[in-house]
């Protein structure tokens, strides 16, 4: 009897281990599919209010009486360039979590994209069901981070780095003296390509 008990719990085990298996792939594939059509969908023209292309009744709407999604949506759509960083960004983090070798890395990429989406469709008026979907997304990789939290945890401590105290390397005095003398040049070098570029908008 205990026997059978202990085999029906490991094969229940096993069971468990390939369904959660099978249920992060599926998420993981949603994820992968929703992002590859936003992400292409920025690139192609699908998303945003693109210059030359804002609905007439937003064109003709005074700044000051324009509302936060139409506002949102037209500063957006206002650089190509900064249409194409999102949406290769979220092809490539979205190919990454795909692949089980590099999920882990795709996830740390989508994470700050999927927190300022939802960030966005919060206080920019953006329809519920978006910011929804844009939750469950980040949801998903929180689970995924979950499941390899092992791997997560050693990755996060090996960004740490153990501290150097320089004053009790020799003279501390010195070490003062040379901090004040780096810091100080340090400033006057970003001062004086600050000032050699100016702060006209360009």
């Amino acid at each position: 009897m205990n026997t059978c008990s202990g085999t029906v719990f490991i094969f229940n085990t096993m069971d468990r281990k390939r369904l959660l298996n099978i249920l992060e792939l599926a998420l993981r594939i949603n994820v992968f599919l929703k992002l590859l059509n936003y992400g292409f969908g920025k690139i192609i023209g699908g998303q945003f209010y693109r210059k030359g292309a804002i609905p007439e009744q937003i064109a003709q709407t005074p700044l000051v009486e324009t509302g936060s999604y139409d506002l949102a949506w037209t500063f957006f759509g206002h650089s190509d360039g900064y249409i194409w960083f999102i949406g290769i960004s979220q092809l490539i983090g979205a190919v990454l979590f795909a692949i089980n070798r590099t999920k882990l890395l795709g996830g740390s990429i989508l994470v700050p994209i999927l927190l300022n989406i939802i960030i966005v469709d919060f206080f920019f008026g953006v329809a519920y069901g978006a910011m929804f979907s844009a939750c469950f997304y980040l949801a998903t990789v929180l689970f995924v981070f979950y499941r390899n939290r092992s791997r997560v945890i050693e990755a996060i401590q090996f960004l740490f780095v153990e501290g150097r105290n320089v004053f009790k390397e020799g003279k501390w005095y010195y070490s003062v003296l040379t901090l004040l003398a780096i810091t100080t040049l340090v400033f006057l070098v970003e001062w004086f390509f600050i000032d050699l570029f100016g702060y006209t908008d360009r």
